[in-house]
């Protein structure tokens, strides 16, 4: 009898210990589960949590390929750097140079100087307008001025075919404020802004002979001759009209 019940108490000590271990490698295998499936160590790198799946993966956090330089994060994607003002058309370069290169900007002031100072629609374009405007031709005569009513405004002449347009041109938008056509029989050599001497060039010749505010200028046929008329605005008020021969350089001075 007494042989028996120690069996008995050695099969329930072998069970007890079989049971206890089934629960440590049960806790240990739910261990290692929790471990692969979401754990910051490994399941970062292998299954879908925030770093890899969430924010690498799509570009937004800044971990493994999510990364500032490399998922779409501040530099790539919306920074200044990159992205944003520069690429995107906010407040850097993009936006920064429409402005300043709009035709349609904040016009010059009235006592701007000539000069220094660049209108938006320059003689050349101007003069485009004015030629396509009337169909075609030949420019005969191209001056800047100050309207009262208009600003800045371009005069330009052409001729087609015995008709003369008499075109007035917004310096700064580009618009036709006024087109006047009638006959002409006058011919009248033909005027180039671009050669064999641009307005900035006449400019500076004037300038050499007498100081002052550039207010105004015309290019046109004198006599036979091609010449730059350009107003000068002194210190003490008067206003000096400087000729400038565009064959020739020579300078004549109406004061």
């Amino acid at each position: 009898m007494t042989r028996t019940m120690r069996l008995g108490t050695t099969t329930r000590t072998t069970t007890r210990a079989a049971a206890l271990g089934a629960l440590v490698i049960a806790l240990a295998a739910g261990c290692s589960g929790a471990d692969d499936a979401g754990s910051p160590a490994d399941g970062d790198s292998d299954t879908s949590t925030s770093e890899d799946s969430g924010a690498s993966d799509t570009g937004g956090a800044a971990a493994d390929d999510g990364s500032a330089s490399d998922g779409g994060s501040a530099s790539d994607a919306g920074s200044v750097t990159d992205g944003s003002a520069s690429d995107a058309g906010g407040s850097g370069d993009a936006g920064g140079e429409a402005g300043t290169s709009d035709p349609a900007g904040a016009p010059l002031p009235e006592d701007a100087d000539l000069a220094t100072e660049q209108l938006a629609i320059s003689a050349e374009d101007a003069v485009s307008i004015a030629v396509e405007t009337a169909g075609g031709g030949e420019t005969e005569s191209v001056s800047i001025d100050h309207d009262d009513d208009h600003g800045w405004t371009w005069e330009i002449e052409v001729r087609t075919d015995g008709q003369e347009h008499d075109l007035d041109i917004d310096a700064t938008t580009g618009e036709v404020l006024e087109h006047d056509q009638e006959r002409d029989r006058v011919e009248d050599p033909a005027v180039d802004v671009t050669s064999p001497m641009t307005p900035q060039q006449a400019i500076e010749i004037a300038l050499q002979e007498r100081e002052g505010r550039v207010s105004g200028w015309e290019l046109d046929a004198d006599d036979g001759a091609l010449r730059y008329q350009i107003e000068l605005e002194t210190s003490g008020d008067d206003d000096v009209e400087i000729d400038v021969d565009v064959e020739t350089g020579d300078v004549r001075i109406d004061d």
